[in-house]
């Protein structure tokens, strides 16, 4: 952000040049205006940081009396007092600055810490209340991507105001309801699309920023914002969690928390910290501008979807000092202005992080807040199914990719025919040289069988086509070359197979079965069969 132009000045009147025997604590005097100075002017800074340090001459003249930008307010300051030396008036003139400085401060004047008035939160966009109630639950033309750029410009020129001024928290807009929300005093954006500008379309984000997205969602709860979500109640769950290390990072999400001191930077400007993530930062800057469906785009977190993460963000009180000729007399000033940034938490990147490391946040709070920013989206659908009388398990046409290469599949189970070539070498990898076919449409006794290869498998056998279409009985019998076994889908028994049946038109298994013939559970494109939703896998 720019820093704000109403600032606490210390009018300094210019003079003639200070001489070569004119030092300021061993230092600064007029150089010719040639190349060599520019390019000195260039490697320095307009302006400097002075938050951290002590206001005073002490402390600030040895940051800036080699600095060329400040060379002729430092001018100024010795021929300003003829009375006295000219290091006594500069130091005499700093301290006056940071004199007057904390004075406006203490006294409510016009320093940033104790703005005179709140800008109301309507005042940014200026389309009205139901405006943002909709920008922030993802439903206007700046989300959907109707509208362009320049529609929005308002909100880089607000932007500089805001860097000196408090916002208004928007409670009139039910995602920030701080009397029946924000109870953990904590608010959050997440952002699930982005705004193409070559195409003018939205699509994923993903496809248009694949390296800005951090968090998975796990879970909405529609009973949470049912405003958003135009749905009274009711659960979506985005994350079938099969594994916790299978991320899928769909959504950008950041957010802050603030004091529970209305005095504290972090709750006088929340609403300004709303505005520079979810308007500024993400939506002007980053084209960032859909949420996940159900929930708003942006709330209190109470509101708003289970995630795996957030990042943490925070408001920081910057001071700085500074020379400006911006006067009505065009002479030069010495400059302390402060304004607020928005930075990355100093407690860390992660908002739960931050927050539980915060000794003003309870332990409760804490946790509750880790129910929402969840870490794992696992754990979280886990704790929220649990108590309804659900436990995880794995579906019995469930191959574990672990264990099992997938070959070929059909309908359901559907997966793209390896080559010959792939399938013989992930054969001769195997370590049990096991075949298995799983079959939901079939007969119980086929729905899990496998195929084990005791004997080698000579050149002239092509496995994948015995598979596909032609279960023939040449170097390939039951109980010499291969057994043959099926697995319970209930229980998990496994049951040995002892009848086998041949075909040179109709692939695995014809009409083997445990103890006799089983008609129609085979594998084929041209019969009758019940063998409709299928997948072969090697072992690995």
């Amino acid at each position: 952000m720019k820093a704000p132009t109403t600032a606490l000045a210390f009018l300094l009147s210019t003079s003639s040049s200070i001489t070569d025997a004119q030092c300021i604590r061993g230092g600064v005097k007029k150089q010719p205006e040639n190349q060599q100075q520019q390019l000195q002017q260039t490697e320095h800074a307009k302006s400097i940081d002075i938050q951290d340090v002590e206001c005073s001459a002490k402390a600030i003249l040895p940051l800036i009396q080699d600095n060329p930008h400040f060379a002729k307010a430092l001018t100024a300051l010795t021929n300003n007092n003829s009375s006295k030396s000219s290091s006594s008036s500069v130091h005499a003139a700093i301290d006056q600055l940071c004199s007057d400085h904390q004075h406006e401060q203490n006294n409510n004047n016009r320093s940033l810490q104790t703005a005179a008035a709140e800008v109301p939160f309507s005042h940014v966009t200026a389309r009205g209340r139901q405006f943002d109630k909709n920008y922030f639950d993802g439903g206007t033309e700046w989300n959907s991507g109707e509208a362009s750029k320049s529609s929005a410009s308002r909100i880089e020129a607000v932007s500089d105001a805001l860097a000196s001024q408090q916002l208004a928290w928007p409670s009139y807009i039910v995602n920030f309801d701080d009397t029946n929300s924000c109870q953990l005093r904590t608010a959050m954006c997440c952002f699930t699309k982005a705004h193409k500008t070559e195409s003018q379309t939205v699509h994923n984000i993903n496809d248009v920023f694949p390296s800005i997205p951090n968090a998975d969602v796990c879970m909405v709860d529609l009973s949470n914002s049912p405003q958003a979500g135009h749905v009274k109640n009711g659960k979506t769950y985005y994350s079938d969690g099969r594994k916790v290390a299978e991320e899928t990072n769909d959504a950008y999400c950041t957010g802050f928390y603030w004091s529970a001191d209305a005095s504290d930077v972090s709750n006088k400007y929340r609403a300004n910290t709303l505005f520079h993530l979810s308007m500024l930062d993400a939506f002007y800057n980053k084209n960032l501008v859909g949420g996940v469906p159900g929930a708003p785009m942006c709330g209190c977190v109470e509101q708003m979807p289970v995630v795996s993460h957030a990042q943490c963000m925070e408001p920081v009180q910057a001071r700085r000092l500074s020379v400006s000729n911006t006067g009505d007399d065009g002479e030069e000033r010495l400059l302390i202005t402060t304004s607020i940034t928005v930075e990355p938490c100093a407690g860390g990147n992660s908002l739960v992080d931050a927050y539980a490391a915060d000794s003003a946040n309870s332990a409760a709070e804490a946790e509750s807040l880790s129910k929402i920013i969840a870490g794992s989206c696992v754990d979280a659908i886990d704790a929220d199914l649990t108590p309804q009388g659900y436990k995880r398990g794995t579906a019995w046409w469930y191959a574990d990719d672990d264990k099992w290469i997938p070959v070929l599949g059909e309908k359901d189970l559907y997966h793209p025919e390896m080559s010959a070539a792939d399938f013989q070498a992930a054969f001769d990898a195997s370590s049990t040289k096991t075949i298995r076919r799983i079959c939901k449409s079939c007969a119980p006794t086929h729905r899990d069988i496998y195929y084990k290869r005791i004997t080698a498998v000579p050149s002239s056998l092509d496995l994948l086509t015995m598979l596909k279409s032609s279960f023939t009985s040449t170097n390939n019998v039951l109980g010499t070359d291969f057994e043959m076994y099926s697995k319970d889908s209930k229980d998990g028994s496994i049951t040995t197979w002892n009848y086998c049946d041949y075909s040179e038109t109709i692939g695995f298994p014809f009409e083997c079965g445990p103890d006799d013939a089983v008609k129609k559970q085979y594998t084929t494109s041209t019969s009758s069969t019940y063998a409709k939703h299928y997948a072969f896998y090697i072992e690995k």
